[in-house]
């Protein structure tokens, strides 16, 4: 038995546009299809109606296909600026807030409403920066209290000391390693 693998967001929207787009070449497809028919239809014409009744009809014809081609290229052309603008635009807020991250400013967080995997990103993104965050304070914490341990007490008690707290903040490192990579 096998198992229906779930498309993304990005997936189904992408297979819509597919549809439109195809249900737009379908319909022009047809009314291609018609203005041949139509000028077999028009040669028969000519003998009935004349020539200058034959050619108007003919140019009102080649008007309509045009107006089609126009209309078809067009909708393709809203079509994929819908789509790019729909991925182009939170890949840009991404790439805007994980330079703030790298930058030290851990208060840019991404929008995470999106269901699809640019929302996926982003909470994995949101994930590393609150782990980067807790990992500085941590440092910060075990710094203070190495400078605290340094500066009181007896030469021998010191070196005890700080070598208890760097034993600790090797093992929360360690620690934080293996929970960074399980994101």
């Amino acid at each position: 038995m096998t198992t229906a693998v779930k498309k993304s967001g990005l997936q189904r929207q992408m297979g819509f546009y597919i549809v439109f787009i195809g249900i737009v070449f379908l319909t022009m497809a047809v009314e291609i299809e018609l203005f041949f028919r139509g000028h077999e239809v028009l040669g028969l014409l000519r003998g009935q109606l004349g020539d200058a009744a034959a050619a108007d009809i003919v140019s009102r014809i080649l008007l309509k296909e045009r107006v089609m081609l126009s209309t078809l290229l067009l909708a393709i052309g809203l079509v994929m600026l819908l789509f790019i603008k729909r991925i182009l635009f939170p890949l840009q807020q991404i790439i805007e807030r994980t330079r703030a991250m790298s930058a030290g400013d851990f208060s840019a967080a991404l929008p995470e409403e999106s269901k699809d995997e640019l929302g996926e990103l982003a909470r994995h993104i949101n994930d590393l920066n609150a782990n980067e965050q807790e990992l500085i304070l941590l440092v910060r914490n075990m710094s203070g209290q190495l400078r605290e341990t340094l500066t009181e007490g007896d030469e021998a008690e010191k070196i005890d000391e700080a070598v208890e707290l760097l034993d600790e903040l090797d093992e929360t490192l360690n620690e934080f390693g293996r929970s960074f990579y399980q994101c």
